[in-house]
């Protein structure tokens, strides 16, 4: 979610950063977590326009669900993801904040010697898999986004700062998609683990290579480079998907049937976007920008 920059949410992030997180980090594991998706209930109560931008769109993708409640979840969701780089340097230390499944699938993988790429949407706490894998140490590696599109006020740029400061502690390496991505190839190449998103761009950026499905009823401009880089480098390709369930996080590692060109590589990624958007539509971090005109065609 994009909210827009304004003295409100400078006066907001002060409050968050610099007199909330302190304490939060003090918490014992888990619950910084579910103070701060209590705090995105409490947004969703006060963001007006955002709250009806949300659900108009849920109910344009997904019309048989209860809008509100889910809508609601999406708040949460997103504000834990948010500020869940304060909880890396605890996990870096050996604190459990995630349930693994399917890792034998990435271990299999691995033993063929020539990388895995594994392919997620923006859903859940979408980095806790990569600073968790790195912390059982696996040489995990990620694309991002490279940075937000509109201009950050002084505040929000100070905590945009910190929060990358704090992505340091994540036991692995975060690549710029807006690169050059050789380099990327060649981790593969070593056998390493790459996290790559297959639903949108960080930061509101469109970067590489994208092809036009239809996910829910609507036309969107999918990236596919976690296939391309498949393909490409001769790596496996599996699928994370990271949800929260039962008071606690999870994420779910499952092997995804090869395709032969990126054309059937883009109808595995839209058939599996969504099938999860179904499952835990609460999870996804997109919905705001789920309309003609931004992740829509």
């Amino acid at each position: 979610m994009v909210f827009p920059e304004n003295p409100l949410r400078d006066a907001y992030r002060v409050a968050v950063w610099d007199f909330w997180r302190p304490t939060a980090s003090r918490l014992p594991a888990g619950w910084e977590l579910r103070g701060n998706r209590s705090l995105g209930r409490l947004v969703y109560r006060l963001s007006r326009g955002k709250r009806l931008q949300v659900l108009e769109n849920l109910r344009r993708g997904l019309p048989d669900i209860e809008h509100a409640a889910v809508a609601e979840q999406a708040f949460a969701t997103h504000f834990a993801d948010q500020y869940v780089s304060w909880t890396f340097a605890r996990i870096a230390r050996g604190e459990q904040y995630l349930e693994l499944q399917g890792l034998e699938h990435l271990d299999a993988a691995l033993k063929r010697g020539k990388g895995a790429v594994l392919m997620h949407a923006h859903l859940g706490l979408a980095q806790l898999p990569l600073c968790t894998l790195g912390a059982r140490g696996y040489p995990v590696h990620q694309v991002g986004g490279g940075g937000v599109v509109h201009q950050l006020s002084a505040t929000g740029q100070r905590v945009t700062d910190l929060r990358h400061r704090l992505e340091q502690h994540i036991p692995g390496r975060i690549w710029d998609g807006g690169k050059y991505l050789r380099p990327v190839l060649r981790v593969l190449e070593d056998n390493h683990v790459l996290l790559a998103a297959c639903d949108g761009t960080g930061g509101g950026k469109e970067l590489g290579r994208r092809a036009e499905r239809s996910v829910l009823g609507q036309t969107m401009r999918l990236p596919v480079g976690p296939v391309w880089m498949a393909l490409r480098s001769g790596a496996e390709l599996l699928s994370l998907k990271t949800f929260h369930v039962d008071g606690h996080e999870r994420s779910v590692i499952e092997p995804v049937s090869r395709p032969n060109d990126l054309d059937e590589g883009a109808d595995r990624v839209a058939s599996l976007l969504e099938s999860w958007l179904r499952e835990h539509p609460g999870d996804w971090h997109l919905w705001d920008e789920f309309e003609p005109g931004r992740l829509l065609c």
